[in-house]
């Protein structure tokens, strides 16, 4: 298996090979990064299951041309890659709120973009797998201020959830034993929160996908390397052990050599691993 070969065509913007590419779709008003990019299989015939993705950078940078997924275009998925408000613009839940706005309408419009709604799954990596664990685990736990518009009786669920080093777990990550000091006012962490986790645990609590964990929630795979010291590979190990005490279907794969990051995350064994689990869960339609 081999990936599929992806290059730049724009400031933010790929060009992938055998894709249709509808171009910076607007999902909000209020700031240049609320758009999307849609690529759709030339060759689809029917509707097809579509990947939303997000991308990372620590929730202050990255763009949505920045994925590890372009290779499953090849094998008949849909991508939807969303940009979203930056910590530079306002603080959290605009993140969350924005790439929510982005999947109403993708959902909202998925007939005219031929996309199957019982197959839609978040991915993301890095602050990207942050949020696409924190949507899919909230998605059942009506948290209003996670979205732009009222919730009642939102329709959007997820099949899979695929967590890129995301870090699912705000709350617990603490000290300065990694590439950065976590509990400092202008770490990552606290730009995202508007203050450190440390002095406002109950906003840290709130921002991680960990609190929202039921045995309702999506199918789950993270993957993670051992070595990366920003998002360090026991906050990975900690979700998939929580989800599994839980019983939501989960896995995980872990990189041996792999930091934070990096191409070795777009590589075909891993790409084999996440078409082999969303092959496993391919015939679960979700209701719940």
């Amino acid at each position: 298996m081999t990936l599929s070969k992806s290059f730049a065509q724009g400031a933010d913007t790929l060009s992938i090979p055998g894709a249709k590419l509808i171009k910076n779709i607007r999902y909000g008003t209020a700031n240049i990064r609320q758009t999307f990019d849609l690529y759709i299989p030339e060759n689809a015939s029917k509707p097809v299951p579509v990947i939303v993705w997000i991308h990372g950078g620590g929730w202050n940078n990255g763009t949505k041309k920045n994925m590890h997924v372009d290779g499953l275009v090849a094998h008949g998925y849909a991508i939807a890659s969303v940009d979203y408000r930056f910590t530079r613009d306002t603080i959290f839940p605009a993140q969350i709120r924005d790439c929510n706005a982005a999947i109403a309408l993708l959902w909202k419009n998925a007939s005219q973009y031929h996309l199957d709604t019982s197959r839609f799954i978040l991915a993301g990596a890095s602050a990207g797998g942050h949020l696409a664990a924190l949507i899919g685990m909230s998605n059942n736990n009506n948290r209003q201020e996670f979205y732009p518009f009222s919730i009642k009786n939102n329709p959007v669920r997820f099949q899979a959830v695929i967590n890129y080093y995301g870090v699912t777990d705000l709350y617990v990550l603490h000290g300065n034993g990694l590439s950065f000091d976590v509990d400092a006012d202008d770490s990552i962490i606290s730009k995202l929160l508007g203050a450190s986790s440390l002095k406002r645990p109950d906003l840290a609590k709130w921002a991680s996908a960990t609190t929202y964990i039921d045995k309702n929630d999506p199918p789950t795979l993270t993957i993670h390397g051992a070595k990366d010291q920003t998002s360090p590979l026991w906050l990975g190990q900690l979700f998939t052990n929580l989800l599994q005490v839980t019983g939501v279907k989960n896995d995980i794969l872990i990189l041996p050599e792999a930091a934070h990051a990096g191409s070795v995350f777009s590589q075909a064994n891993v790409l084999e691993k996440v078409l082999s689990f969303l092959k496993e869960v391919a015939g679960n339609k979700r209701i719940n």
